[in-house]
């Protein structure tokens, strides 16, 4: 028997709202940033609510606080003042710290130590403090082994590879645990402990790192071209692609058949609006940032965000003439502000102006 459809609202909505499903992917500060940013792109174009609103990783944190009820524009501020590096406590050693950056996007995601460089602890109560209670509509996913686990209002559930699941429990898990274990990526963050599991980030699961495969697995009725799935890529693919291939038959020839299973992408789900922010200024797990880069990550989001609604035809006439003159706007500034201070305060000054910023 399917898990029960989680509800967007206790009302119904009107006849002519269509809702979408939110779904953003793993990305570390990038996908925090971006997230926020395709969030206001949503609010600009009219999206007002969700039906379900979830994802993997750093997607989870910009989902959970946006299903606790946070007013995108809130949400935004809300990135642009947290000091990332106040959410983790970083445990480990210089050396550690190096060989776990060779390591940790091949043979730790084999191996998958239980303690990393950071606790993310803290995080935990970040999220707990801004989503005390389980959000209707919000969920989030984490790894076991090779199951996927799906946290929900309605429960815990474990999906095997062989088609096959159970209901864990029947009570939402704390929202800070649930971040923290589609957060841990192996051998960067601890492993979190739930009913006997060692959990991992929500991206190494069968759905890959933006993960739409919940939306139609557990909920069972999701519609493709009414999914909205914010893809901030991998790291991995901003290397010089010979370096990369190479690296990649390194790898296949050391681990064989047991190296890491990579899921799919939502660019393979037909229908699917897919947001594709590319953010170069900046790498995912770089956690100090400057309000500068900070706003490039959110405005990156923002314009992917809005050229895929455009393209859908959410985003149309005086609204997307708006949120073109707001994204030649920031190019401006980016072209001609030469201090990062400097273009900070007019990209905040420019959101503030069209009412995005408060």
């Amino acid at each position: 028997m399917k898990p029960a459809d989680d509800q967007a609202s206790a009302s119904s909505p009107p006849a002519q709202e269509v809702l979408f499903d939110l779904v953003c992917g793993s990305g570390g500060s990038k996908a925090i940033l971006a997230s926020a940013g395709a969030i206001l792109a949503c609010h600009f174009a009219g999206i007002k609510r969700f039906r379900r609103i979830g994802g993997a990783s750093g997607g989870s944190i910009a989902t959970a606080l946006l299903a606790s009820g946070m007013h995108p524009t809130k949400l935004v501020r809300l990135a642009m003042e947290t000091d990332f590096t106040d959410l983790i406590t970083r445990h480990a050693s210089l050396w550690q710290v190096i060989v776990t950056y060779f390591l940790k996007d091949n043979f730790y995601l084999l191996v998958r130590p239980r303690k990393g460089l950071f606790s993310s602890y803290r995080l935990g109560k970040f999220i707990d403090e801004h989503v005390p209670a389980w959000p209707d509509n919000f969920w989030t996913v984490a790894v076991s082994g090779s199951c996927q686990f799906v946290f929900t209002k309605d429960g815990v559930y474990e999906y095997r590879v062989d088609g096959t699941h159970r209901r864990v429990s029947k009570q939402p898990a704390p929202v800070g645990l649930a971040v923290r274990a589609s957060s841990a990526i192996p051998g960067v963050f601890d492993a979190i402990k739930y009913r006997g599991h060692y959990l991992f980030d929500g991206a190494l699961s069968v759905d890959g790192r933006t993960p739409v495969g919940p939306l139609h697995r557990h909920h069972g009725n999701a519609a493709p071209e009414r999914i909205i799935a914010v893809d901030v890529g991998d790291d991995s693919t901003e290397r010089p692609m010979m370096m990369f291939l190479l690296w990649k038959v390194f790898w296949r020839l050391v681990c064989g058949k047991h190296c890491p299973i990579e899921g799919e992408t939502p660019v393979n789900s037909r229908g699917t609006i897919l947001v594709q922010p590319e953010i170069t200024e900046f790498e995912s797990l770089q956690f100090k940032l400057d309000a500068a880069k900070k706003w490039a990550g959110v405005m990156t989001g923002f314009k992917a965000a809005c050229d895929s609604l455009a393209k859908a035809g959410v985003l149309k006439g005086s609204k997307l003439e708006e949120a073109r003159s707001i994204i030649a706007g920031y190019e401006k500034i980016r072209s001609s502000s030469y201090q990062p201070d400097e273009r900070a305060a007019r990209t905040q000054a420019l959101l503030t102006a069209h009412g995005l910023y408060q």
